[in-house]
């Protein structure tokens, strides 16, 4: 409960500070009311930030001060959240942190808008900095969370027989880690890092951030939607080939991987019950287990990188995040889908 608390603290203190932003520009009389609903949604449906922390941990790690990383964070922030607000027009997502995601609330034009806003306010956000190699680390994780997301979109185009592991990985680094390694990398620059504990640091965020992507494939098909705050089977509705689709076609019987070929490959809407028969496919096949084992390993792998770090509290918290990342499944998953 003690470590708990500890994050929890970080959650309250980066979120009064960006309060007092999203004030500051709001109170400004050129500030226009799509932009005001856009900063307002983000501060009032919350989230773990883990992104934004890891900046400010990251740069006290290295003896740097969070005060110097706290308008990079908060663009990180925004940026995260714009890309969001495009993802979930892509997905038709209609819910968002238990709450209507931005494109159910606003609508899909304004959600577009909304997000292109919070990408220019996030740009004067990371200008504040004054540090052009930081500038173009978050930029280039921009540039590859939009390529992930299109190879994303691709693979759904794809043959599913040729879609491999080594192809779903390159998209969760590209889409989902990259915000993590760019959070990383970024503190470290600003707490003037040397080369080693730079590395080791976009390692930690490179390997985080596959492991929270595999587990967002995980929950999207086992996670409980009110400890979620996302419908289920989004995933397969979508016919998105995920860790778990790939490893149950190379592990089901013939009639199983017929099954998910059909559901997988079709035009029509998914029905509810497609949606568990294929998750029933997952378990029998273990491929809810070798998920959750992949993104167990991949977060013991942060934690290693973080060791050749100074022993500081810093240090701990990030330890403590990837505790946290790990603890996601039991947490946020129906109990009987993790049991066989």
């Amino acid at each position: 409960m003690e470590d708990e608390e500890l994050l929890h603290a970080e959650v309250r203190y980066f979120n009064s500070r960006l309060s007092e932003v999203i004030e500051q520009r709001t109170r400004n009389s050129n500030a226009s009311k799509i932009l005001s609903d856009a900063l307002n949604y983000i501060r009032d449906t919350g989230g773990k930030r883990l992104r934004p922390i890891i900046c400010m941990l990251a740069a006290e790690a290295v003896g740097g001060s969070r005060e110097k990383a706290l308008s990079t964070a908060i663009a990180i922030e925004l940026l995260h959240n714009a890309t969001l607000a495009h993802d979930d027009i892509i997905d038709e997502n209609y819910i968002r942190r238990r709450n209507p995601s931005n494109p159910a609330r606003f609508g899909a034009k304004n959600a577009i808008l909304m997000g292109d806003l919070l990408l220019g306010f996030a740009c004067e956000m990371l200008a504040e900095c004054g540090e052009p190699e930081v500038v173009k680390v978050v930029m280039n994780a921009l540039a590859d969370i939009a390529l992930g997301q299109y190879q994303e979109f691709t693979l759904r185009l794809r043959d599913l027989n040729e879609v491999t592991e080594r192809a779903y990985m390159e998209v969760a680094e590209l889409k989902t880690a990259s915000a993590f390694m760019a959070s990383a990398e970024a503190g470290a620059l600003l707490g003037c890092s040397g080369e080693i504990e730079l590395e080791n640091l976009r390692n930690y965020g490179k390997n985080l951030g596959v492991a929270f992507q595999i587990q967002d494939d995980i929950l999207d098909i086992c996670g409980d939607p009110a400890k979620t705050g996302k419908p289920v089977g989004l995933d397969i509705k979508n016919r998105e080939r995920t860790i778990l689709v790939i490893h149950a076609l190379n592990h089901s019987s013939d009639v199983d991987r017929a099954y998910i070929e059909d559901v997988m490959s079709g035009t029509g809407e998914v029905a509810s019950s497609d949606i568990e028969r294929v998750r029933e496919i997952f378990i029998n096949s273990r491929s809810i287990k070798y998920a959750i084992a992949l993104s167990k390993g991949l977060i013991l792998d942060a934690k290693s990188s973080l060791e050749s770090l100074e022993d500081t509290e810093a240090r701990y918290k990030l330890q403590l995040i990837a505790d946290l990342v790990a603890m996601r499944i039991e947490e946020q998953a129906h109990e009987d889908y993790l049991r066989y």
